[in-house]
């Protein structure tokens, strides 16, 4: 963790850190920290995020946006100063206290000489205030070793940190259901079955990939997240690569409880996600919403199963035989030279295993189920009871809790 936060952390983190080893700042001690990247919010929607957590948590926020003379965040920015005593540590980085709430530590990259690159957004968002939470843990002035993540569309609830976060866990992924105005509640239920039913039709398979990848959702272990270099900076997609990644190097457990609410809300501030996926519902209709086609997660299943073949397979293609469409896919994307090449350079079946875990990660197998669905469209909802993992059910809502229960470790 030293290393990582030497070598590769933010800036805020260094400074932080530096200050904290030179004993001129003294900061008290918390039990827990909790990190949200913040754009273009109010103050009271962001509150309520916090609001039932333990009083010895450090909120970490990242006030943050690409925006020049950006005044609605910046006036929450002014907000959080005007509702505290604010303690400017150093750098961009604030102390805000209160007596009737949790304390804050504000990062300032909301103004316009501290603006985040737009192309890096949220993912270098999460990393700033990850690195920090990192730091303060390595002090020990964050006591609980373990670095909690979320955003501002949340209500956390008051046993939050009641999960245990073990030794070999990489991260914890939390469940989770969205509140909605009633125009919204089918298209968000729709895109709930969608997520759920992907993890679990990836968790059949055999896929050690099987989890939600939602930011609000995530706890990760200090260690683990220091060993992959922590967030991908990217402005999309950092929970999906940085859990991707995390899998590489421990455990992602989906715990059963507590459940966090999540506001669904339409919002075209990123290319994909939530909001995106609820206007492109509404605009294209419920009725036409799709969904993988059973048969794509029949064909992954049988060819992670030939995995367990291949250090002794004398011909990959002989395994692959029964599928013309995964024989194509190993054609189209060099699977057999690739594992042939690998087997030469290992000298045991356990390394060579692990490669194939690392390897065939959850980025590949999205893609991989993409060239499936070139051969098996995707279907409409009623159509998804032929998968076999996908238990009997009466309506959405029913199929929405089964698909939960199945995506849980």
């Amino acid at each position: 963790m030293q290393k990582y936060l030497a070598v590769y952390a933010e800036s805020e983190a260094k400074v932080l850190g530096s200050i904290l080893e030179d004993q001129t700042l003294s900061i008290k001690p918390y039990r827990y920290c909790l990190v949200i990247p913040v754009f273009q919010e109010s103050y009271q929607g962001l509150s309520a995020a916090w609001r039932q957590l333990p009083i010895d948590t450090l909120i970490i926020l990242v006030i943050n946006s690409y925006l020049k003379d950006d005044t609605t965040t910046i006036a929450l920015y002014d907000e959080l100063h005007a509702r505290s005593t604010p303690q400017h540590l150093i750098a961009n980085l604030h102390l805000l206290t209160n007596d009737k709430d949790k304390d804050v530590l504000l990062v300032d990259r909301c103004h316009n000489d501290c603006l985040i690159p737009r192309t890096q957004g949220v993912g270098l968002a999460r990393k700033i205030g990850a690195d920090i939470a990192l730091a303060l843990i390595v002090k020990g002035i964050v006591v609980e070793r373990r670095i909690s993540l979320t955003d501002a569309d949340v209500v956390l609830p008051k046993d939050y940190f009641t999960p245990i976060i073990t030794h070999d866990d990489a991260a914890l992924v939390y469940p989770f259901i969205h509140r909605s105005s009633d125009y919204l509640v089918d298209a968000i239920q729709l895109y709930e079955i969608s997520m759920l039913y992907y993890a679990a039709g990836l968790r059949w398979s055999g896929s050690h990939y099987g989890f939600t990848t939602i930011g609000s959702l995530i706890t990760v272990n200090p260690e683990h997240y220091a060993k992959v270099r922590g967030f991908p900076k990217r402005d999309a997609a950092e929970d999906f690569y940085l859990l991707n990644k995390m899998a590489k190097v421990g455990a992602v457990r989906s715990i059963q409880a507590p459940i966090v609410e999540i506001e669904a809300r339409l919002s075209t501030r990123v290319p994909f996600g939530t909001g995106p996926a609820l206007a492109k519902i509404l605009e294209s209709g419920i009725e036409d919403y799709l969904f993988y086609h059973p048969m794509v997660f029949e064909e992954l299943r049988a060819f992670l199963d030939g995995f367990s073949s291949l250090w002794s397979a004398s011909d990959i293609r002989e395994l692959y035989q029964s599928s013309p469409f995964i024989l194509h896919y190993c054609e189209a994307n060099d699977f057999c030279s690739t594992i042939e090449n690998r087997k030469k350079k290992v000298k045991s079946q356990p390394v060579f295993d692990k490669f194939l875990v690392d390897w065939f990660d959850g980025f590949k197998t999205l893609k991989f189920i993409h060239e499936m669905r070139e051969h098996y469209p995707s279907v409409a909802l009623e159509y998804i009871v032929h998968a076999p993992f996908v238990p009997k059910h009466q309506g959405p809502a029913q199929l929405r809790q089964q698909l939960a229960a199945l995506c849980v470790d």
